[in-house]
Order: structure tokens, then sequence, then C-alpha cells
């Protein structure tokens, strides 16, 4: 048997480590998405890669439901068409615990009403008849899955298509959660501006709401006038300190408390 030793040229040499190294740093990596495609007629819940990104995986729908913690497979979820792996929370999403309504499925909807039992999967993701505070929360809880569990790839549907590009669908709905991000600014400025009451219940006397320097978590040089306050389009109201020179504005619909001296800081109601 010869032993090739001092028979490679210093180029030759050079070659063949730089051809070590990369095999050895992304041979892994190609094989464990050459085994994520499948070549059999079946498809594997695996899903196939992304047109954008070789370490992104395209699910359809059923692939998607294969990963549910059960019989051994690990635990994904879908939030907003996109797919995280939370199987290290095995105890909150695992089969029988409190949140297994969200694994293996894009139930979007269920984050922000809390329905449990409505198990429509046309409509589990249908996100765009949500309120501007549901979108917002939305965007929280894609924040937080981002920054807690491993991202997989996106599911095929309503918000990406077959090559994981965005469809016309997540267009909308990014437009939407910017108009949310601007609500809320909006309305945390009225909260500055109006900051919220004191307030407290008893039995005998109903609701007590009174106006300090530092009610409603605001810390302010003045104390105000409590009053009733309606935001635009907006039927329930919430108790405000006021200012005197904002009482009349067109930004908000202020009413004082019936049987309370305009001058005082503090009012007694009771609800209807």
């Amino acid at each position: 048997m010869k032993v090739f030793r001092r028979h490679f040229s210093k180029s030759q040499l050079i070659l063949v480590i730089i051809t070590a190294f990369i095999l050895g740093v992304y041979y892994p990596k190609i094989w464990e998405q050459m085994r994520s495609i499948n070549f059999e007629e079946k498809n594997t819940a695996s899903g196939n890669l992304s047109a954008d990104n070789y370490n992104e995986l395209l699910f359809s729908k059923e692939q998607l439901n294969e990963f549910n913690g059960m019989g051994g497979h690990p635990i994904y979820l879908a939030l907003l068409g996109r797919v995280y792996d939370v199987t290290r929370d095995e105890k909150h999403y695992g089969p029988g615990s409190s949140y297994h309504f969200f694994a293996g499925r894009d139930a979007s909807v269920a984050f922000i009403t809390a329905d449990f039992k409505n198990d429509a999967e046309d409509e589990a993701d249908n996100v765009l008849a949500l309120k501007s505070p549901g979108i917002s929360s939305l965007i929280n809880w894609e924040k937080f899955y981002k920054s807690k569990y491993i991202y997989k790839g996106k599911v095929i549907g309503r918000f990406y298509n077959e090559s994981g590009h965005r469809t016309k669908y997540e267009n909308q709905f990014r437009a939407m959660a910017k108009e949310a991000e601007f609500d809320n600014f909006n309305k945390e400025k009225l909260r500055d501006k109006y900051p919220a009451c004191n307030i407290e219940w008893s039995l005998g006397k109903g609701f007590h709401v009174w106006c300090t320097e530092s009610s409603g978590g605001k810390e302010r040089n003045w104390i105000g006038y409590p009053r009733k306050l309606y935001e635009i389009n907006n039927e329930d109201s919430r108790c405000a300190c006021i200012k005197n020179e904002n009482l009349e504005t067109n930004e908000v619909v202020i009413k004082p408390y019936d049987n309370c001296d305009s001058e005082s800081q503090e009012c007694y109601y009771h609800a209807n």
C-alpha cells in the first residue's frame, strides 16, 4: 500500500484544506436539508424548502398537523403563518396540556379570543376581522415567539404562498398592524394629556373617583377634575382627570358626573 506523503504541492495542499473545511462546516447543514425533502410519492411532515431561504421550510396545513407532540413527534405551532418549535415547553403544549389546542396548527385568532372550543380550521387564522387592540396583541405575541422559540418556516396558506412569498392577505395584515401601532401611539398621548382617575367601590357609596398629582400612574404638577371621557368612535367611557383649559375640546368627548360639583376633585356615582 503506497503512502502519499510529501507528494502534494503547496497549492494542492491548500486546496485540500479549503475543501475539507467547506465540507466540515456545510455538510451537516446540507444533509439536514436534503433529508427534509421527500423524494417519495407521499410528502413527509418535514415540509419543502423555501424559495428564498434554504434554512426555512414550507409546511402545508396537513404537514404541520403532524407536529402535534403525539407519538414522539416534536411540537410546532404557527402564528400569523410562521412556524415555531415549542417542543421544549411540552408541559404547556403537549397532549393533554393547557395549550395543546395550538399544537400543529395556526390558530392565531384564539390568541385573542381565547376560544379553545371553536375548531373551525378554515377560520382559525383569519385575523383581519379583529379590531385594532387584537391586532396589536397579535404583534406582541409574535415578538414573544420570535424571542423565545426556534423559528422553523412558514405555512402555505393565507399569509404565504407555495414559494414562501408574502400574500396580499399578509400585506394587508401588516398594514393593519401599522395602523394599530399608530392608534396605540395616539391613545397613549391621550392618556398622558387626560390621565385616569383613582377609583374605588363600596357597597354603601358605590363608585368613588378622585384626582391627585399621580392618579392613573401619571406623575404631574397638577390635579384636575374627574370627568367621564369618551374617545372618538368609542361608546364606553373612562374616568379622566381634566385641566380647566382642556374641558372644551374636540379630540375627545368630556361629560361631568351627575350630582358632582364641577370644581370638586372627587365624585361619587352608582353604575346603572
